[in-house]
């Protein structure tokens, strides 16, 4: 009776179609800035092989995997790396780099590849090479590339003005002789100042 009474709410209001149902989106047509067809409130994750951004129920979130989601504070798309609160950490910009399996990659490892090889075989190739270790890197327009490899994690947050690097498990922040604020000039870091 439960699964009744949802259908007929679900259905009396178009709008409450639930994450799942909601086909995906060309990343290509989604940036920072521009929504593009995402809902504000919902998270997305990415496709490294077929290039889309796919709805994700929250209970479906994986900690530490990175998730497309708005950001009221920035007013934009930002990445993020989901935490085990159901929340998030960090809103990536520009030169924020992230291993291709933090973006909580679905099927088999042979369904994966087979698919990588069709639509992206340097990312194949990279990924037949060195394991599961290529790394992805955010460019200002908000979109994924391949990136430099094999290198560490890090993030550039844009709502802190912080850089962060992964050696290992724990995040460290990179600090500079007048304190840990950064800025991006002509696609590199400089310190920044408050």
């Amino acid at each position: 009776m439960r699964s009744a009474i949802l259908f007929v709410a679900v259905a009396a209001f178009p709008g409450l179609a639930l994450a799942v149902d909601r086909p995906p989106i060309q990343a290509s047509e989604a940036t920072a800035g521009v929504d593009a067809g995402r809902d504000r409130e919902t998270a997305y994750r990415y496709d490294l092989a077929t290039e889309t951004l796919e709805a994700i129920p929250p209970a479906s979130l994986r900690p530490g995997h990175i998730y497309s989601r708005f950001d009221p504070e920035s007013g934009r798309w930002v990445w993020s790396k989901a935490d085990r609160r159901g929340g998030f950490s960090y809103a990536m910009g520009e030169g924020s780099i992230q291993p291709a399996r933090m973006f909580d990659l679905r099927g088999t490892d042979a369904e994966r590849m087979r698919i990588l090889e069709q639509r992206a075989p340097e990312l194949a190739r990279l990924m037949t090479i060195q394991g599961a270790r290529p790394m992805m890197k955010l460019a200002a327009d908000g979109r994924w590339g391949l990136g430099p490899t094999p290198s560490v994690s890090s993030v550039y947050d844009i709502t802190t003005r912080e850089r962060w690097e992964w050696h290992g498990d724990a995040p460290s922040r990179v600090i500079h002789t007048g304190g840990h604020r950064w800025d991006i000039q002509g696609g590199r870091y400089v310190p920044g100042y408050e």
